[in-house]
């Protein structure tokens, strides 16, 4: 049991489970528009990119924890094991940069955004008072800045290596655009009300900041209910799959059913199971409605 427990932490402390997270996502959209998985090279672009985006964010974190912030569990472990994310950062990079070779140079008008909202997320590129600004650190727009990357990669990545670039404005790449930025700001929520003492003492006001936990869990159940409409609105007008549309909505009910939980205190391995693993949900509800 200790060898699957530390093997379990390895993959998601490294940020290994995230980047698989964003590749199923990622899948997802080639799933609903192609029914299949779509490019490989593609989806280990987004694997990639989140990688490295997130080993970076970590490494710089840690120059902000206390020491009662690194005691934590999750903290501890980056600061035993530095020599993985020293390690994962340049392999990430590598693969990154010959899977981008290789791709058409269309593809660039879709990364290059989503590179520069990643690394404003962890690096201040905002001018402001006294200095310069993460995007994180903008008021309540931390949620905002992740879910407009994530699902600006994981929709139009895709769709841009399949067809033209004119192709990201067709209705049924917008819902799932949409869809998308809901569904991930809602996971963003129980990270937020997790991280909402560090937040609290450095000054940035997050949606749990600012409403409590449980006004923002009820915030959270509102974007979902907006991603019910939109998914009616595409079933009904649009010509969405009603398999894929069940599937989507039961990916939405768990999802709804697991945000309660994201309370302050709780085991540190949690949160990135059951919110990001959500993604790897979502995929595979879409998988098995597309063979029923």
């Amino acid at each position: 049991m200790r060898t699957i427990a530390a093997a379990i932490r390895f993959i998601v402390y490294s940020n290994l489970f995230i980047a698989l997270c964003a590749a199923a996502y990622t899948a997802k959209t080639s799933l609903l528009l192609y029914g299949s998985n779509g490019s490989l090279s593609v989806n280990g672009i987004v694997f990639c990119a989140t990688l490295l985006l997130y080993c970076f964010h970590r490494i710089n974190k840690k120059k902000f924890l206390t020491l009662y912030e690194n005691a934590e569990e999750r903290n501890n472990w980056m600061s035993l094991h530095k020599s993985v994310y020293h390690t994962l950062i340049p392999v990430s990079v590598a693969l990154l940069c010959v899977q981008l070779f290789f791709m058409p140079p269309r593809m660039w008008l879709v990364f290059v955004p989503a590179g520069i909202v990643g690394l404003g997320y962890t690096y201040p590129i905002v001018p402001a008072r006294g200095g310069w600004k993460r995007l994180r650190d903008i008021y309540w727009l931390k949620p905002v800045w992740i879910a407009l990357a994530f699902s600006w990669l994981t929709t139009f990545l895709p769709v841009v290596y399949a067809e033209s670039v004119s192709s990201v404005i067709k209705p049924e790449v917008l819902f799932i655009f949409f869809r998308g930025f809901l569904f991930i700001f809602v996971l963003c929520i129980p990270f937020d009300i997790r991280d909402r003492a560090f937040d609290e003492r450095r000054g940035v006001y997050t949606i749990p900041v600012r409403l409590g936990e449980k006004k923002s869990i009820y915030l959270s159940i509102i974007l979902l209910l907006f991603f019910v409409v939109l998914l009616v609105i595409q079933l009904l007008y649009f010509g969405l799959n009603t398999h894929i549309a069940f599937a989507l909505f039961i990916s939405c009910i768990l999802t709804a059913a697991i945000l309660p939980l994201g309370k302050a205190g709780k085991p540190a391995l949690m949160y990135p199971l059951l919110y990001d693993g959500a993604m790897l949900v979502q995929w595979v509800l879409i998988v098995v409605s597309l063979h029923i």
